[in-house]
């Protein structure tokens, strides 16, 4: 076994040992037995055409944790690219005023007219990021009260030192132009970190990262658990943040009501902050707006990708066990899917998709989507909608494959219709709406 740090600069070339060594082929280029999803043929009612499981042998611990029947949009839908030349675009959010803001992962926010799709403004004050493999400037959401206090609330890859670093939540004002300024510019001011997440560690993968509002105004944070042992089994520990899904106030302290505050005045208290616990590297998060619930997705190791619906306090597993395998196809931790003190996850897909940002739809324009999950595909490279009834998912299709691009997040807009980013150097910003 090589040393820690000479593990991380070995990845690429696949010479560390198992089960350190293997758990993020899309960020340092370790075989991914995924790939783009099938385009058909579909038959509604039978499963979609996919590519070959990862660990055949491995059996759904029910009836419908993979392979739903297929579903077919019936509305006409058009797919209207807005904007083109995106640099690997990671986060939306809707600022009012026909305006949306994105986050490019290098390390720029830019505003875009939502009519036209042309970028407007720049955005100054933006932190500096690490940029490669997962790091850089990630996610973004607006404050529930935006129109009135301006705030958003972003995450980033903070840079620590020569090699290292480590996820940031803040929040800043987002301040408008002025009036007549030649060359308008929005900028950052009264800039807060709100948590500063450790251990930094020397490899660029597995920061989560997503943002997400609940129904009471605190927000949940997803977090990966940084790829590699030691800090991956950190996903199993009430001591870190790494591997969660946590929920904090406006302030970045922990809300009430969650399930770890008590006997804070303990030497060895658990974290606070903390939702639930046992994540790999969840990129998803959304609120069913039929029952309120929490669903999250996350990257599973070579397959096992997975929609997990959170309970408030509940053990999903990672890496204790997993759907899928290894990038050496050795077994995660001696290849145990079920535990009787973790939570099985909604839907798997046995082979990988690289499942990232998501939402539940609630608008009028496309009905038959309504409370349909909508789910971004990175190396699957579309767009999964999922029709879920309860906490069951009971049908899938697949849209966007003809863009043939990396799916990275989906947001409901406030015209009802859906709004796509796809991850590449020329990036879109894509409309989903009747056609």
């Amino acid at each position: 076994m090589f040393p820690a740090r000479t593990c991380l600069l070995l990845a690429a070339t696949m010479l560390c040992a198992a089960p350190a060594a293997a758990q993020h082929a899309n960020s340092v280029g370790l075989p991914n037995r995924g790939g783009r999803a099938p385009d058909g043929p579909v038959t509604p009612g039978q499963p979609l055409p996919t590519n070959a499981p990862t660990a055949p042998d491995q059996k759904p611990a029910f009836d419908g944790q993979v392979h739903a029947p297929a579903v077919v949009t019936r509305t006409p839908v058009a797919t209207e690219v807005k904007t083109r030349g995106l640099d690997h675009p990671w986060g939306l959010a809707f600022i009012g005023d026909g305006k949306v803001l994105v986050t490019e992962k290098p390390g720029a926010m830019r505003v875009v007219d939502m009519a036209s799709g042309e970028p407007v403004a720049g955005v100054t004050g933006v932190p500096k990021v690490a940029f490669g493999g997962d790091a850089g400037l990630l996610d973004v959401v607006a404050d529930p009260g935006f129109a009135g206090n301006r705030t958003i609330y972003f995450t980033y890859a903070e840079p620590r030192g020569e090699h290292d670093s480590g996820i940031v939540v803040a929040k800043a004002r987002l301040q408008a132009p002025k009036e007549g300024t030649a060359a308008p510019m929005y900028s950052l001011g009264d800039l807060t970190v709100l948590l500063r997440v450790d251990p930094a560690v020397a490899q660029q993968a597995h920061y989560g990262s997503r943002l997400l509002f609940d129904r009471e105004g605190y927000l949940f944070v997803s977090l990966g658990e940084r790829f590699f042992s030691p800090t991956r089994d950190e996903a199993q520990s009430l001591y870190s943040w790494l591997g969660k899904v946590l929920r904090i106030d406006t302030g970045g302290k922990p809300a009430p009501g969650n399930p770890f505050d008590r006997d804070q005045g303990a030497e060895n208290h658990p974290r606070a902050e903390i939702w639930s616990y046992g994540h790999r590297n969840p990129q998803g998060l959304a609120l069913n707006p039929a029952d309120g619930s929490l669903w999250e997705a996350e990257h599973g190791p070579d397959g096992g990708d997975e929609v997990n619906r959170i309970e408030r306090g509940a053990n999903y597993g990672w890496p204790l066990v997993a759907y899928g395998t290894n990038y050496d196809r050795s077994p995660v931790d001696g290849g145990k899917t079920q535990r009787p003190d973790t939570v099985q996850p909604r839907y798997v897909w046995q082979a990988a998709v690289a499942p990232s940002g998501m939402t539940f739809y609630s608008g009028d324009l496309i009905p038959e989507w309504r409370n349909n999950l909508f789910v971004a595909a990175l190396t699957g490279q579309h767009l999964a909608r999922l029709v879920v009834q309860g906490d069951r998912v009971v049908g899938e299709e697949r849209l966007l494959q003809d863009q043939h691009q990396r799916i990275r997040h989906v947001s409901q807009g406030p015209d009802g219709a859906l709004w796509v980013i796809t991850d590449a150097a020329d990036g879109r910003l894509i409309r989903l709406a009747p056609r």
